[in-house]
């Protein structure tokens, strides 16, 4: 039996590990092996609803005022026996062998490359999303993708879109921040797309701005004829433009991992092309020029031309974006497709079983 802990009114907790849920129960569903979620609320479905008022997009305004928040949260502590949040935003799941002996393991899916070190000593294994290579993780923790949960509701809409004729060479459409504090990365954000709107290609270019002036950097684009927008585009309408494009730009997140854009244009079969070389390391590595294309605009990387020579380059060569657009949904069909990634899981855990076993000999002895 897999059991997995849930939070039902704390939107990051249960967004950020809804992926990983689909996965491990379409694994438990192919093979036999029974599913629970278990929480300390009294009324689940009604904190979820609770949960989508507290962030409606529609009702943002009203959201402002404390009064309206705390309304909401008084009445969510009301149906919760324990905590409305979790301490911590990493999910926690209890697997139970065949033989009875239970593991405990923790999928931690947030951006930044730090492990909470408390439930990586107390759990069997840790898994963690954006798993830095360079940072030191004690022996137990595991990496994995980072996975967007829209993409596990829509998996046929997905299977559909790599079949989406190319209209378009380049596409574009992401937000301009980054960094710490969410405006060290405007000025690498805005070289980026203002080196893109230089290409002669056929393209579809949109900065979001959500930090920093927005109105200084408005007119900056203004300028250069740059379209930007300050409301996020619709989910389909944002697949349906990748789809049909060659090439399609993913720029490394906020905190330096792979974007949840990532898995979207992998589920698609598309083309990325990314700012500068992944920093964190999934399970089955990514490889450069067969699962992506790299700009190399990080500082002191290596540089092959300018940013309007590679695309130029790339789009010349036209079975080169659809090799990686094969390969890519290849990729995300073995890898990354729920039931698949709950395998890739599960597999995990006989080691830390076995690990489990070495300790208590070692404990009796």
């Amino acid at each position: 039996m897999l059991t997995a802990y849930t939070f039902p009114y704390d939107r990051v907790h249960d967004l950020y590990q809804e992926y990983y849920r689909s996965a491990l129960r379409s694994f438990c569903d192919a093979n036999g092996i029974k599913y629970r979620e278990r929480t300390g609320a009294y009324a689940s479905a009604l904190l979820v609803k609770l949960r989508e008022l507290r962030h409606s997009y529609k009702l943002r305004g009203l959201m402002k005022h404390e009064s309206a928040c705390s309304l909401l949260d008084g009445l969510a502590g009301l149906l919760t026996r324990g905590s409305v949040r979790p301490p911590t935003s990493i999910g926690l799941y209890e697997f139970v062998t065949s033989s009875g002996e239970t593991i405990t393991f923790a999928i931690d899916s947030l951006d930044r490359g730090e492990i909470c070190g408390d439930l990586a000593e107390t759990c069997d294994l840790y898994f963690k999303s954006n798993y830095w290579p360079s940072l030191w993780y004690p022996d137990n923790v595991l990496p994995l993708p980072n996975m967007n949960p829209l993409v596990s509701r829509e998996l046929s809409f997905f299977k559909e879109l790599q079949r989406t004729p190319k209209t378009t060479d380049l596409f574009a459409f992401f937000r301009i921040w980054g960094g710490s504090n969410e405006v060290d990365g405007l000025e690498h954000n805005l070289s980026l797309i203002e080196s893109l709107s230089r290409v002669p290609c056929s393209k579809f270019l949109c900065a979001y701005l959500v930090a920093g002036d927005v109105a200084a950097l408005g007119k900056r684009l203004d300028e250069q004829g740059i379209h930007w927008t300050t409301e996020p585009m619709a989910k389909h309408e944002l697949w349906r433009r990748a789809a049909a494009s060659r090439l399609n730009i993913v720029r490394l997140g906020m905190h330096e991992c792979l974007p949840w854009r990532m898995i979207d244009i992998f589920a698609m079969g598309g083309c990325p092309v990314i700012d500068y070389g992944p920093q964190t390391r999934w399970p089955i590595p990514l490889i450069e020029d067969e699962h992506y294309l790299n700009l190399h605009m990080q500082t002191g990387g290596r540089k092959r031309g300018t940013i309007s020579d590679n695309v130029l380059r790339w789009l010349s060569d036209p079975d080169q974006p659809e090799r990686i657009g094969r390969n890519t949904a290849d990729y995300f069909n073995r890898h990354l497709q729920p039931a698949a990634l709950g395998q890739h899981i599960v597999a995990q855990l006989p080691a830390a079983q076995q690990r489990m076993l070495s300790a208590d000999r070692l404990t009796v002895a």
